[in-house]
């Protein structure tokens, strides 16, 4: 039984219908905070226009009324796009009960410094739970009833425990952890690295090129997860080389796609949302902030901001000192 008695998402896209979809499977009613009415009209008459071979099930609600709707919850996934995140954080701390679970599911920093929302939750809104929900997961696959298996993190270990227990013998398995800030930092990171796999693939460098990257990729990940205060292994885990495989695994991918794009189109802007491009400037201010050389992250920075030429760039990594592969 879950402990939870009523369940929103804020955001009624994609990740937020998927989500709904998987607990409605265990008999559990959620509803869908949305910004209009003609979507909150398709989803109360379960139609899906994000999943349109879907008939979404009678326990799933949408309502555009998000000041009466997250008053009446104590369970709210956050399904926005990251950049809007802590907007909603502001509004959840505002209407809410003090003991509703508030949980993120969007693969960012909360500002340009590279600051995490856990970090900014636990200074402005102390007495707020926050839980970090990430991990390789495509949404059109959850929908479908596909299995597939994330991380949901917090502090309090019992507080992610509790999530699992929501989620158990579903599609989506679910495994706990106490960390937080590396599973955050996993999270946003990836989509930088996956733009790189794409530049990579546009360019035809080859798939050892492209395993190079994800590799290296991830130990510049555990080196910024430790020095900011997370614990390292959480690079190896989910959030970090299983959510970076699949965002680097092809044009499924909007962050690849994207790398794919602008070797062609010269950093044309995107139609779709990009989240490694909000990503890099704030993974950039944290690496200097706590004086870390991220060659391989730092190297996209400049393709995108087109301060070198990417033939340049690749000479100079390669050409970098010679070191071990772990410091």
């Amino acid at each position: 039984m879950s402990s939870y008695s009523n369940i929103c998402f804020y955001g009624g896209g994609a990740w937020g219908q998927a989500l709904a979809i998987t607990l409605a499977s265990l008999g559990h009613k959620s509803t869908l905070i949305v910004s209009d009415k003609i979507r909150e009209t398709d989803i109360n008459n379960h139609l899906s226009k994000r999943f349109p071979q879907t008939k979404l099930s009678p326990l799933i609600k949408a309502s555009v009324d998000k000041n009466q709707i997250i008053q009446q919850c104590d369970l709210i996934f956050i399904t926005t796009e990251s950049k809007r995140v802590l907007d909603v954080i502001n509004q959840v701390a505002l209407l809410s009960d003090k003991n509703i679970h508030v949980i993120n599911t969007s693969k960012g920093f909360a500002t340009n410094k590279g600051e995490t929302f856990s970090e900014v939750v636990k200074r402005d809104f102390p007495q707020m739970t926050l839980s970090i929900l990430s991990g390789p997961t495509f949404a059109d696959e959850i929908a479908n009833n596909q299995p597939a298996a994330a991380v949901i993190a917090n502090k309090d270990i019992e507080k992610a425990n509790s999530i699992c227990n929501l989620f158990h013998n579903s599609n989506l398995r679910l495994y706990p952890s106490n960390d937080p800030q590396g599973v955050s930092i996993a999270g946003a990171v990836k989509n930088i690295i996956a733009i790189g796999a794409g530049i990579i693939e546009g360019l035809g460098l080859g798939d050892n090129a492209k395993a190079a990257l994800i590799t290296r990729g991830i130990s510049e990940t555990s080196e910024l997860i430790k020095k900011a205060g997370g614990i390292y292994t959480s690079a190896f885990g989910l959030a970090g080389i299983g959510d970076m495989s699949l965002t680097c695994s092809g044009p499924h991918s909007r962050n690849m796609a994207y790398g794919m794009k602008i070797v062609k189109n010269n950093n044309e802007p995107p139609k779709e949302l990009v989240e490694g491009l909000n990503a890099i400037h704030a993974t950039i201010a944290l690496s200097q902030k706590l004086n870390i050389e991220l060659p391989i992250m730092t190297s996209i920075k400049k393709i995108l901001n087109r301060e070198a030429n990417i033939d340049e760039i690749i000479k100079k990594l390669l050409s970098r000192p010679i070191k071990n592969e772990f410091n």
